[in-house]
């Protein structure tokens, strides 16, 4: 249980560090800009992202996370 949360607190914190620092690319939609096109540690910052959010949702759905 520990585990899960220092995974969700890591991806989370680092992920979002790593978009604002690089940014993300226009591919994604909404948060993307042009200039930022040739960034794949922003690409990577957002996938750390949503890693952190679909690991928490599956804590809390197998009531392993409170």
């Amino acid at each position: 249980m520990i585990w899960t949360s220092l995974i969700v607190l890591i991806c989370n914190v680092g992920g979002a560090g790593l978009m604002a620092r690089f940014g993300v690319p226009s591919a994604v939609p909404l948060i993307g800009r042009k200039e930022h096109d040739n960034s794949v540690l922003g690409m990577l910052g957002l996938v750390m992202f949503v890693t952190s959010i679909a690991v928490r949702i599956t804590a809390v759905m197998s009531n392993g996370l409170v």
